[in-house]
């Protein structure tokens, strides 16, 4: 990795100039694409397929401020914004692409909106019914942020994750949840997540799994491959293996909902102060090449990491 300079032009009519504060590395995702794990094209929803994978600019968990603006953008100088923009300390986007951000949410915890947007969507697909045993396989910030929103829909939630620090980030985010190690699957959960990003745990997922119960898989697992047996218990068990993706609604959804109201619904859920448990030590931008390879190399990171630009 390594940071580029480039000239920003004026903003034009609709468009504002908007100067960084604080970014999101989405681990999970941006690990691929650093250690040459991605597909081609590595994210379709988030701009040309045109784009090599490799090298490109990437991140869309960004938050900054409105400091100039070009005809007919309604947003004030000074503005907080949160936009689905890569890295980087300014940038000249529409006016539609930027959601204003209330002042009681710092922009260091609003860069979580995008994860907690894909959270969301997957407790959505999910279908959670009050009081059902919810297992979710790993904790990393999405894994974490779905225990949490899965928890407040009234189930009850055991999150499974072997690093000793995003154990602790996620008793803090969600005390109610029982959170483990590890332990043996006992066939008895209404309702599974697999949120680790390793196809192989897909296995474990099943075993999971009570009869007729969900197994959603939240992971994006780029080019990964692993054998899945399903020839045994899932056949059995008459299990629903359902995928869940951000870039979209689900069906039941879009005669009410569309991804502005969602959006709406995110923002909101970001003033709970607990979210702020799931960041280690925030890095200066001029520091993100030696982030990420701690990242690729670290065995026990915190679920989020957030890139400061001021």
């Amino acid at each position: 990795m390594e940071i580029r300079e480039e000239a920003l032009p004026a903003p034009k009519a609709g468009e504002a100039l908007v100067r960084g504060l604080a970014s999101c590395v989405s681990q999970g995702t941006e690990m691929l694409l650093y250690k040459g794990e991605g597909p081609e094209p590595f994210d379709v929803s988030l701009g040309d397929t045109s784009v090599a994978t490799y090298p490109r600019r990437y991140g869309y968990a960004w938050v900054g401020e409105v400091e100039e603006v070009g005809p007919g953008v309604a947003h004030p100088l000074g503005t907080r914004v949160f936009a689905l923009a890569p890295h980087g300390d300014a940038h000249v986007l529409r006016a539609s692409e930027l959601k204003a951000l209330p002042k009681a949410v710092p922009a260091t915890r609003a860069v979580l909106a995008a994860n907690l947007e894909t959270a969301v969507t997957c407790a959505w697909d999910a279908e959670p019914n009050f009081g059902e045993r919810c297992v979710v396989l790993g904790g990393g910030v999405v894994g974490t942020l779905v225990a949490w929103v899965l928890a407040r829909s009234g189930t009850n939630v055991t999150l499974v994750e072997r690093s000793a620090t995003r154990r602790a980030a996620a008793s803090a985010l969600v005390p109610s949840a029982r959170v483990i190690t590890d332990a043996a699957p006992d066939g008895r959960a209404d309702l599974v997540v697999e949120a680790t990003g390793d196809p192989r745990v897909l296995d474990t997922a099943i075993a999971w799994a009570g009869f007729e119960a969900r197994v959603v898989v939240a992971s994006f697992y780029g080019a990964r491959r692993a054998p899945v047996d399903l020839g045994n218990a899932f056949h059995r068990k008459r299990l629903t293996l359902r995928a869940t993706q951000v870039s979209s609604l689900p069906p039941k959804l879009r005669p009410r909902w569309d991804m502005e109201r969602r959006l709406d619904l995110v923002v909101d859920l970001l003033r709970e102060e607990r979210l702020d448990s799931l960041f280690g030590s925030p890095t200066d931008f001029d520091r993100a090449p030696q982030l990420y390879e701690e990242l690729a190399r670290q065995p026990d990171p915190s679920p989020a990491h957030t890139l400061l630009y001021r």
